[in-house]
């Protein structure tokens, strides 16, 4: 099977992944915002950092791992979530050592937006959030 945006196997997966990745972006600006209130203009560029440092990621690896569906695709289905992963391990270890290099802190806010974002998809069960 050929990768394609339309491949219907994937288009819940996809959906679904989307949504959650639109969400995590939302509790990522409400978090930027408090971010300014509390640090003011370093405390946004660091929280922003956080942020993008979790979402874009979680992008790239959203768009490889459903790229291809069905029995006969299996291997590329491995294939692409471990490329997809991988390539999600290497951008969030790039954009926090470039955060590390222009940015001079506060470092909370950072860490605080990038570790409740990575967090979110585990903890909405718990919270009982419907994102499908």
């Amino acid at each position: 099977m050929t990768s394609h945006a339309n491949n219907a196997l994937t288009a819940g997966g996809k959906r679904l992944a989307f949504r959650m990745l639109r969400f995590q972006a939302l509790i990522a600006s409400l978090l930027v915002v408090v971010f300014t209130v509390l640090y003011g203009s370093q405390g946004t560029l660091t929280a922003l950092a956080g942020a993008m440092t979790s979402l874009v990621p979680s992008t790239v690896f959203a768009l490889y791992a459903f790229r291809f569906g069905g029995a006969r695709a299996a291997s590329q289905v491995v294939q692409s979530f471990y490329a997809g992963e991988a390539l999600k391990m290497v951008l969030t270890v790039v954009l926090f050592a470039t955060s590390f290099l222009l940015l001079n802190g506060p470092w909370l806010p950072l860490f605080a937006v990038y570790i409740v974002v990575i967090l979110l998809p585990w903890l909405a069960p718990v919270l009982n959030l419907k994102i499908n």
